[in-house]
């Protein structure tokens, strides 16, 4: 929505619900996937919900539900990966989409339907032209060789009510352990202004490091898809909130965590939540089997309560030791530079 059309606009209601559709994928069934998650949107906008999360990759699949078969460009097995424990694989060129693409098209009709903004979570594809580079033939002359390549992002996108897109994310920090197969870091932000307030996106990981990004952007509300693997109930409903308290954290945070569909032999699955400035717990599920709606009924951003602004020197030190999760960031920082050099 231009900031002309925002401002002809009848001023936004006091609190608004929103929704988390915690459920499970199949890697690579994009049409079940789709199903399940439409019949859940459907659900939420009909207990009144405006904004709706998906989890992460959750229209073509992030891992398998066993934690066994991943995604994996073959080039890169070639060039062989350490520590990489996947059985299991599973080529992204199958399911890649793009932005836009048949997935950005049909979530953006369901939004205009429905009328809510809804996430649009799923495994990007995009072909870059590189600069041209000389090679020699066997035959002495020399050619030009500027083939295009394949790169393979973890994204989200934005449907919006008027049934356009309305903002496009790829995750900035992929997660080194299963994504290192596949997934090329994105650079940017991605932000859109909705009747509510500004809304931002992030994925799983980059909770370590993208609020500082954010921080120049006044965001009311970050949504937040995410496929964790860990102990979730510490994490969601202890340990985050202390770290966005400790940052001062200064807008909501709507997450939306994966399940399972029968109990798995790893920790992870399930417990979405959704924060308030300063990391207050607004809502969460104990379920982490099956689909689960999470709603919470939270202020619009002229009523949302003001902290202040981001603590980004607490922040830094939380993105050095990322979360408790890694020692050294800055390898992590330095294996997605790298991860971007890959190609298929």
């Amino acid at each position: 929505m231009s900031e002309e059309r925002l401002a002809a606009a009848a001023p936004p209601p006091p609190t608004v619900m929103v929704a988390s559709l915690q459920a499970s994928s199949d890697l690579g069934k994009v049409e079940e996937n789709t199903a399940k998650f439409i019949g859940l949107a459907e659900e939420a906008a009909a207990a009144g919900a405006k904004i709706i999360v998906l989890p992460e990759t959750a229209i073509t699949g992030y891992l398998s539900q066993d934690l066994t078969t991943n995604w994996i460009i073959p080039s890169r097995k070639r060039r062989g990966l350490k520590n990489y424990s996947y059985t299991g694989e599973m080529d992204p060129a199958l399911h890649a989409e793009t932005v836009p693409g048949p997935s950005t098209r049909r979530f953006c009709e369901l939004a205009k339907r429905l009328g809510v903004y809804i996430t649009v979570p799923f495994l990007e594809v995009a072909t870059e032209q590189p600069p041209p580079t000389e090679v020699e033939e066997d035959d002495g002359s020399m050619a030009t060789d500027a083939a295009p390549i394949a790169r393979y992002y973890n994204t989200v996108c934005l449907a919006g009510p008027d049934g356009t897109l309305r903002a496009h994310y790829r995750k900035t920090s992929p997660w080194p352990t299963p994504e290192k197969s596949w997934a090329t870091a994105g650079t940017d932000v991605a932000f859109a202004d909705t009747e509510y307030g500004r809304v931002g996106l992030a994925i799983c990981f980059d909770i370590h490091s993208v609020l500082a990004k954010y921080a120049q952007h006044e965001l009311w509300a970050l949504l937040y898809p995410i496929a964790w693997v860990g102990e979730p109930e510490q994490w969601f409903r202890t340990e985050l909130p202390g770290l966005l308290r400790k940052v001062n954290s200064n807008h909501y945070i709507i997450g939306c965590n994966w399940s399972t569909d029968e109990e798995q032999s790893w920790p992870g699955a399930g417990i979405s939540s959704h924060y308030g400035p300063r990391g207050e717990l607004v809502a969460s599920t104990g379920d982490q089997i099956g689909s689960t709606i999470v709603y919470s009924t939270i202020f619009t951003a002229p009523h949302a309560p003001q902290v202040g602004s981001l603590d980004l020197a607490e922040y830094a030190k939380w993105t050095v030791g990322v979360g408790g999760q890694s020692a050294d960031w800055a390898k992590v920082i330095a294996a997605d530079a790298e991860t971007a050099k890959w190609s298929r």
